[in-house]
C-alpha cells in the first residue's frame, strides 16, 4: 500500500473533521497544517466526540482564547508524553462546563497579568451569576512516565489492577491541589467560591478498577481542609 503524502493526510483531517468536529476543525485551520507532526494530521487517540460536545458549549469569545492558547501545541509531539501539552489546554473546557453546570451564567478565562513579571499566575476561569462570582482552576494530572515509557509492563503483559491508589500518585494529587489553590487566592478581587477541578488520567493498570476511582473521591474530598477552597474531579481517558 502507497504510504499517503503530507497532502492527502491533510486533506482527509479537514475533510473528516468538518461533518462532525467544527470546532476542533476550526482548531486544525488555525494550526500549522504544513507540519507533519500536526495532532490531525497524525491521530486520532482520544474520543474526539466528548471533546467537540465540551467545546461546542463554550461562547464563542470563550472558545477563541481557548483556541489561541492551544493552537501552539497542536504540533508539539514529546517523545514519551506525545500530545498532552494540547490535551491539558482543551482540559480547560472541563472548567467552563462545570460552572456553566453550577448555573453560571457569565463566564470569562482570565487573562494574564503581563505587566507583572514574576507574579503569581491567575486562576483559569471566572464565573458569574446573581448572588455568586466563582473562580475555577482547572489542573490535569496525567499518567505516570512510568507507564508512557516504552517498556512499561503492560504493553506486553496483562493489566494488573492495583488495589488502592499509589503513594506517589496521591502525592502528586495533594500538590497539584496546593499549586492549584495558590493560583485562586492570588486572584485580586473577591468571590464567592474558589475552586479546583481536577482532570485525571489514571496509569494503566488504574484505569479499569472501580474501586480505584471511588478511593479517589474520597481521597480528593478529604483534601479539601481550606474552607475557602472546593475541590471537585473528573476521570478522564
Amino acid at each position: 500500500m502507497n504510504k499517503q503524502s503530507d497532502s492527502d493526510l491533510r486533506k482527509e483531517a479537514g475533510g473528516w473533521l468538518s461533518l462532525r468536529f467544527p470546532r476542533l476543525l476550526d482548531l486544525y485551520e488555525h494550526s500549522d497544517r504544513e507540519n507533519p507532526k500536526n495532532y490531525f494530521n497524525v491521530e486520532f487517540p482520544l474520543p474526539l466526540s466528548e471533546e467537540e460536545k465540551r467545546l461546542a458549549r463554550l461562547d464563542s469569545e470563550s472558545w477563541k482564547i481557548l483556541r489561541e492558547k492551544a493552537v501552539p501545541y497542536v504540533s508539539v509531539d514529546d517523545s514519551v508524553r506525545r500530545y498532552q501539552q494540547l490535551w491539558n489546554i482543551l482540559d480547560e473546557a472541563r472548567g467552563y462546563v462545570f460552572l456553566a453546570d453550577q448555573g453560571y451564567e457569565r463566564i470569562e478565562f482570565i487573562k494574564p497579568d503581563k505587566s507583572k513579571k514574576g507574579g503569581k499566575r491567575l486562576p483559569d476561569l471566572i464565573g458569574y451569576k446573581t448572588g455568586s462570582t466563582a473562580v475555577l482552576e482547572a489542573k490535569t494530572i496525567n499518567e505516570s512516565c512510568d507507564n508512557l515509557a516504552a517498556t512499561a509492563p503492560w504493553r506486553t503483559e496483562a493489566v494488573t489492577v492495583r488495589p488502592d491508589l499509589a503513594e506517589e500518585f496521591k502525592r502528586k494529587v495533594i500538590a497539584t491541589i496546593e499549586q492549584a489553590t495558590c493560583q485562586l487566592k492570588s486572584y485580586p478581587h473577591q468571590t464567592n467560591r474558589k475552586i479546583v477541578l481536577l482532570v485525571i488520567r489514571f496509569d494503566y493498570g488504574q484505569k479499569t478498577g472501580g474501586h480505584l476511582y471511588a478511593e479517589l473521591s474520597n481521597f480528593v474530598a478529604a483534601q479539601s481542609s481550606d474552607s475557602e477552597v472546593e475541590v471537585h474531579q473528573q476521570a478522564a481517558l
